[in-house]
C-alpha cells in the first residue's frame, strides 16, 4: 500500500543521536533487495520509518522505549487517551513555573512506577517532548533524570502520526535486550542496521552513557565481531558511527561512506553545525542499487 505524505509515519519521539535528518541518506545506501530487516539499537526509529519494510524485528536495550512501541502497536487508542489528558493538564498551566512543577511531578510518577503499562508509555512520550533536548538519560540508580526543557508549548499528543505508526508496525516484532540476542535469527539475505552509541569525537561529545551501563571500547569491538559473524551468515550489514580514526581503524576491512549531518545537541552552541558520520557496510556501496 502506498502511503501519502500527509499520513506517512514518522518518529514520534525526539532522540539524541536520532537519524531523522539523514535517514534518507542512509536508506539510499542500503541494498535495494533484502529479506527481513533488523535494527537492534532502535531509538526513534527514523531509519526504519524511512524504509518501512514489510518484515522486521526491532530492538532496544531500553525496555520502556520498546514497551511504548508495543503499546502504540497494540493499544494506540488507550495511549492517545492518556496523552490527551496529560497534554491538557500541561497546557492549562499558565506559567512556565507551573509547567515545570507539573513536569517534575510526572517525572516522579514515571520513576516510581516500575510496571510496564500504557500510562507509563504515555509518561515516557510526555517526558521526551517536554524534557531538555529530547534526551534520555538514567542516573546510577536507573532513574530517568532529564531536566525540564522550558517549553511553553509542545506537541505532546500527535494523534494522526501515532495512528499512522500503529498501522505501519502491525507486522513488526519488538524485543528488548542485548543487541547480539536481537539478531540471533538473522540469516542469509537479511539486512541488519546497527546504530550504536558512537565513538566519542571529544570528551564533551560522548553519548555512550545515555543509559545505565554505557558503551565503551570493549562493546565497540564486540559489535565489530558480531558484524563479521553476521557477514559470515550471508547478511547485509550496515553500521553508523563517528567519522573518527577509532572507527576507521576498527572497520578497516569494510566499506565506508561519509554522510553529512547537522547536529543541534551540544551544550556549547558554537560546536553545533555540520559534521560527518560514517556508514560502514559489508557490501560494496552502489553495487546493489
Amino acid at each position: 500500500m502506498v502511503t501519502s505524505m500527509s499520513t506517512r509515519p514518522k518518529p514520534f519521539l525526539k532522540w539524541a543521536g536520532g537519524k531523522s535528518r539523514i535517514s534518507k541518506d542512509i536508506a539510499e545506501l542500503f541494498p535495494i533487495n533484502f529479506k527481513k530487516y533488523y535494527e537492534p539499537f532502535l531509538g526513534s526509529g527514523a531509519v526504519y520509518f524511512e524504509i518501512s519494510p514489510q518484515e522486521g524485528q526491532l530492538n532496544d536495550l531500553n525496555k520502556y522505549l520498546i514497551q511504548t512501541y508495543i503499546d502504540i502497536k497494540d493499544n494506540v487508542s488507550g495511549l492517545i487517551s492518556d496523552l490527551k489528558v496529560i497534554d491538557n493538564e500541561y497546557h492549562i498551566k499558565k506559567t512556565l513555573a507551573e509547567k515545570e512543577k507539573y513536569y517534575y511531578s510526572r517525572r516522579d510518577e514515571y520513576n516510581a512506577d516500575e510496571v510496564l503499562s500504557v500510562r507509563k508509555s504515555a509518561l515516557f512520550i510526555f517526558l521526551n517532548k517536554a524534557g531538555f533536548n529530547g534526551m534520555y538519560r538514567e542516573n546510577s540508580s536507573g532513574k530517568y533524570n532529564i531536566p525540564f526543557g522550558q517549553h511553553d508549548k509542545c506537541l505532546i499528543c500527535d494523534e494522526v502520526n501515532l495512528r499512522s505508526v500503529s498501522n505501519d508496525i502491525q507486522k513488526i516484532s519488538f524485543t528488548t535486550g542485548d543487541y547480539k540476542d536481537a539478531v540471533a535469527e538473522a540469516k542469509d539475505g537479511d539486512l541488519v542496521y546497527f546504530d550504536p552509541p558512537y565513538f566519542p569525537v571529544s570528551k564533551t561529545a560522548n553519548f555512550t552513557t545515555y543509559q545505565k551501563g554505557g558503551f565503551g571500547q570493549d562493546e565497540q569491538q564486540r559489535l565489530y565481531d558480531l558484524a563479521k559473524e553476521l557477514i559470515g551468515r550471508g547478511c547485509y550489514v550496515a553500521i553508523s558511527n563517528s567519522d573518527c580514526k577509532e572507527a576507521w581503524n576498527l572497520y578497516k576491512d569494510l566499506n565506508k561512506a561519509k554522510i553529512k549531518v547537522k547536529r543541534i545537541i551540544n551544550s556549547n552552541s558554537r560546536k553545533r553545525g555540520i559534521v560527518t558520520e560514517l556508514l560502514v557496510t559489508s557490501y560494496t556501496l552502489g553495487s546493489s542499487r
